[in-house]
């Protein structure tokens, strides 16, 4: 049935609101014309515009300045230099629980708007107008210390514990554990210990705190271990640390008396090129004899030597177990190691024009590579190839680059620097065993720098020193850390 309007319902006069539909027009404060100026400031001390979301504090506090330089590049264009390359941060910690800070940058947006204050002088009838900061304000409760009542003086029992299962080995804090479990099941005090206990604490290490030292430790037996020249850790110099006194067998009265090096002067002096079987001395004898450093000559010497040794042993069966190999015979062995050129002649007249090496260099070799007899083990023909190694760093890239006792020769002053690829091929190892012994000597392995290129002869550009490599000594010596091992 339709509904008559007039039976409709109306609102009370007192349910409408009286509230105006439109808002009243505020009263504006007359003011006299103004002259508008902009002050032209360049300080970082500028106004500071100060936004605080969800504070309600109404006492004024002392905020403390604190000004840092901006990362990265801003545009200056029109803008006050002091804001654009630093940042401040307003600080307070007036009141009681709480920390005011306040930092630009709150919002993405806000680095590009410019914010200004305006500050109006009735008086002279100006408006001037400076650029100001804009910094968001808030706050963060204060971080209070425990009280010292309630840290309880930790027992000496208790700050062993604590270290052994901080520093301890695996087994030292096993047993820690177990003792802590035993004093719980027992219903005793945790420091008390019985007779067993007592017996097992006293095996501990002293001090569980000196960890760094007992991997050092640890460490250093490990490197004296491995088969390794014996390396002077304090050596202020690369030189110094694998001296020749103590690489070469012998020391450096063995290495005067080698034998050969007048054959190579000669040769080099009459233009004839030098034969040998080592590519590392073919590739270097020339500019080492042509450098005048005798002692530099000898060395070279000797590696051809050592060389010459590693090349005669022989594979097969042997007292000295798995990987161990046999010497050939005392007068065949001297035969060997006296030809300079690496071809051993049946001819006896050759044989007897060619200059025999002294028995004292002989048995030095013999006593450090063979200390058993007949035969080299695994462990002393990996000696006599880091020893081949760690010789060959005291012939520099260059040895006629500096001439006369320099030991230089291209080398910076504060490393000694070769290429493993000559070795390499003389050792008859891979690229990866040989890199693995000039590591294991502390040396670094890496590519050659582009300002080294005429130094390593490289021809073929970045391409041809990608497939380099380059092993560096330097001090203080780094060896490859000896490893953890797995979780058990």
């Amino acid at each position: 049935m339709p509904i008559d309007k007039t039976e409709k319902k109306r609102k009370r006069a007192s349910d409408r609101h009286e509230r105006p539909s439109k808002k009243a027009a505020a009263e504006l404060q007359g003011l006299p014309p103004l002259a508008a100026s902009v002050v032209e400031d360049k300080s970082e001390l500028a106004p500071v515009i100060a936004t605080t979301p969800g504070l309600l504090d109404s006492k004024v506090r002392n905020f403390t300045p604190y000004t840092k330089a901006r990362r990265g590049k801003h545009s200056a264009v029109a803008r006050n230099p002091g804001i654009v390359s630093s940042e401040m941060l307003l600080q307070s910690s007036e009141h009681e629980k709480i920390d005011f800070v306040g930092r630009e940058g709150g919002d993405d947006t806000d680095s590009y708007l410019k914010h200004y204050v305006a500050v109006v002088d009735p008086e002279h009838k100006t408006w001037q107008i400076v650029e100001a900061r804009r910094v968001t304000l808030r706050g963060a409760i204060r971080t209070t210390k425990a009280d010292d009542d309630s840290d309880e003086e930790q027992t000496m029992r208790a700050q062993r514990t604590n270290l052994t299962n901080t520093f301890g080995t695996k087994a030292s804090r096993k047993a820690v554990q177990s003792m802590a479990e035993n004093a719980q099941l027992s219903n005793a005090p945790t420091g008390t210990l019985d007779a067993t206990g007592a017996a097992l604490l006293s095996s501990l290490p002293k001090d569980e705190s000196s960890g760094r030292a007992k991997q050092l430790d640890v460490q250093a037996e490990v490197q004296a271990a491995k088969p390794l020249p014996k390396a002077d850790l304090t050596a202020s110099h690369p030189k110094d640390v694998y001296s020749l006194e103590t690489v070469v067998p012998g020391g450096t009265s063995i290495l005067r008396q080698v034998t050969g090096t007048e054959e190579w002067e000669e040769q080099v002096s009459n233009g004839v090129g030098v034969t040998t079987g080592s590519r590392f001395v073919a590739n270097r004898v020339e500019a080492v004899v042509r450098s005048g450093n005798k002692e530099m000559l000898q060395i070279l010497r000797l590696i051809q030597i050592l060389l010459e040794f590693s090349r005669s042993l022989k594979g097969g069966r042997s007292a000295g177990g798995p990987g161990s190999k046999k010497l050939p015979q005392r007068d065949d062995l001297r035969r060997i190691l006296s030809t300079t050129s690496g071809v051993v002649s049946k001819d006896e007249d050759a044989e007897s024009s060619t200059e025999l090496l002294p028995d004292a260099v002989i048995e030095a070799i013999r006593r450090r590579f063979a200390p058993n007899g007949g035969f080299v083990t695994k462990h002393d023909v990996t000696l006599l190839h880091t020893t081949a190694c760690a010789l060959s760093l005291h012939i520099p890239p260059q040895p006629a680059k500096d001439g006369g006792s320099s030991s230089l020769g291209g080398n910076a002053p504060n490393e000694l620097a070769t290429d493993p690829a000559d070795l390499r091929d003389d050792l008859r190892v891979d690229s990866a065993t040989i890199q693995q012994y000039f590591r294991e000597l502390g040396c670094r392995i890496d590519r050659p720098r582009e300002a080294e290129f005429s130094k390593w002869n490289i021809k073929g550009g970045r391409a041809e020193a990608m497939a380099r490599r380059i092993a560096r000594l330097r001090v203080p010596v780094e060896f490859p850390r000896v490893s953890r091992g797995g979780k058990a």
